[in-house]
């Protein structure tokens, strides 16, 4: 039963009917009035307080700002300390990779240059080749003791008598051309 004037109504009623006066319903209705009262009086101081609060929303506000704050700064602090650790990672990795390529690119030279002086060697062998065939082959047209007059010229000797004597000179221009060209 709660304390308003329905209840207050509601006693006075029941005694001016009687009028007479029962200690016990009297002392009951009292008791009860007092718990109540005592009851609404603690639910008042507390809502009094509550009231006190809701009515400084600045210390509420600045709670929620500098806890807000606070996450702010955690969030930035971890959000920095991220970016530096996938930054270090990214540069380590940039090293490694440039580290790699100089070492394909030694690897690649060095390939280039072994297989260049290969070349040259081939190249080389080849020309030594040729010249010692040209050399057999102008020997071979040039007999050392010299053309016999005494014996009679078959169609190949009438053919080596043919030849122009700057022979050797343009075999030599030749082979120092191909000499060069290695180079």
């Amino acid at each position: 039963m709660a304390l308003d004037q329905a209840y207050f109504d509601s006693i006075h009623i029941d005694v001016v009917k009687r009028k007479y006066y029962n200690v016990n319903k009297v002392e009951a209705v009292l008791t009860d009035i007092r718990r109540q009262a005592l009851a609404l009086q603690a639910e008042n101081e507390e809502l009094r307080r509550k009231l006190e609060e809701k009515s400084d929303p600045s210390a509420e506000l600045t709670d929620a700002i500098y806890s807000a704050q606070s996450v702010y700064r955690s969030i930035v602090e971890r959000a920095n300390q991220r970016a530096e650790a996938i930054l270090e990672q990214a540069e380590q990795q940039r090293l490694a990779i440039l580290d790699e390529n100089q070492r394909q690119r030694d690897q690649a030279v060095q390939a280039v240059e072994q297989c260049m002086q290969r070349l040259r060697d081939q190249q080389q062998e080849s020309l030594t080749m040729i010249n010692a065939v040209w050399q057999d082959f102008l020997c071979g047209l040039y007999p050392e003791d010299g053309p016999a007059l005494d014996k009679p010229k078959g169609p190949a000797e009438a053919a080596i008598s043919d030849i122009p004597a700057d022979l050797d000179e343009k075999v030599g221009a030749i082979a120092r051309e191909l000499l060069s060209m290695e180079e």
